[in-house]
This record gives C-alpha cells, structure tokens and sequence, in this order.
C-alpha cells in the first residue's frame, strides 16, 4: 500500500512512518525540512512539503492510496494550520482520487464529556490553554465531514513517549474513563489499522490507556 504522512518528521507521525515500513508499506513523508526526517529506507521517500501550499500537497497526493495527517504546531495563539492544511490535502485528495483519510486531532474537539472527575479536569486544562487550537481542530473537521469521501478523526488523550504495547482503549462520542494519557506509538498503532478497517469509518474515536 502506498501512504503518505503530512507530518512525519517527529512525534505520532514518525511513529507512523516506522510503523508503516515494518509493515512493508510505501511510505512518503511529506515534511516542511527533510532534514528532520531521520529514517532511512528503501521504501521511504522524503518529500519536501508545505501542507498551506496546495501545489506542493498536490505533489505529495500523487500515486496515494492512503493518507495520515499528524500535523502539530506549539502556537498558543489563533492558528489555521489544521483547517487549512486540511482543506489543501482534500482538494490534493480529489484530484487524485484518494478516499481514505487519517486525520490526527485532538481531545476536547467534539465538546465532549468526562465519565470522572480526572477527565473532566483534562477537558477543563485543554479548553483552558489551547482554545485557538481546539478552535482549528473543529473547523478541520467541519473540512473533513464536508469533503472526504472515508476519514477517520482521531482524538487522543494527552501524549506521552512510552513505548508502543498495543493495547488501549477507545470511546467513540465521550473520553475512554479514567483515561488519562497514551503513547504516540500506540496512537499511530490505532491510526495505521485505520487504513484498512471500517470500524471507525466516519467516526472521532477519543483513544487513551
């Protein structure tokens, strides 16, 4: 299968890349600095990429059959990463007749609620100190119910660099309760079966130990 990753450079993308390549997939990483992409592979292509540049997007789209978004960005103020890039990867979608996307969001976008006292003081922190991004986060959704023809969004608890075990738990509409937290390889492990199972199609499933 060939896949490409807008964001693969580091965290839950580049859990996904190595993932991905075990697995003897076609990985393109499509990241702003190729640089910072240190894998090697022969089934690796490191492609140069902005993902608010539609033309570059384009390129990356090319000879898909699956894509993965892993955007992140560390700006606390009002941001159009996520909508926009969002925007520029389905247009790249429809002209090369893509159907599935991945799309890495966040915890906190459907308004949702906590089961526990635990999650709800997570959802109260995220709303708290990332309202911009949270802000973007639904208006890339609005993009991706509106124009993909399969997507699944996934919104995991907070992220941490443990090592990938496999197992987790998973809440479609709410939080996983007493979920707290999940590693970026267990993310990507739950993002890669996405690729080929319907299980969450059209779905924002909220992952978490």
């Amino acid at each position: 299968m060939n896949i490409v990753i807008f964001g693969a450079s580091r965290g839950v993308g580049r859990c996904l890349a190595e993932q991905a390549l075990v697995q003897d997939h076609h990985v393109t990483a499509a990241v702003r600095n190729p640089a910072t992409v240190h894998i090697t592979h022969e089934r690796l292509r490191v492609l140069p990429c902005d993902v608010l540049n539609a033309a570059s997007v384009n390129q990356a789209l090319t000879g898909q059959d699956v894509v993965f978004c892993t955007l992140g960005t560390n700006s606390k103020g009002p941001i159009t990463l996520y909508s926009a890039g969002a925007h520029n990867i389905l247009q790249g979608m429809q002209a090369h007749q893509v159907r599935r996307l991945i799309f890495l969001s966040n915890f906190g976008v459907l308004d949702e609620k906590a089961r526990d006292v635990r999650g709800a003081a997570l959802l109260f922190l995220i709303k708290r100190f990332i309202p911009h991004t949270l802000a973007d986060h639904r208006r890339a959704l609005e993009e991706i119910r509106g124009h993909a023809p399969e997507w699944i969004v996934v919104r995991p608890l907070p992220l941490t660099d443990g090592s990938w075990t496999g197992r987790y738990r998973i809440a479609v509409d709410d939080l996983p309760a007493k979920g707290m937290h999940i590693a970026r390889a267990d993310v990507a492990d739950f993002m890669m079966r996405q690729a080929t199972s319907d299980d969450y199609l059209y779905k924002v499933p909220a992952i978490a130990y």
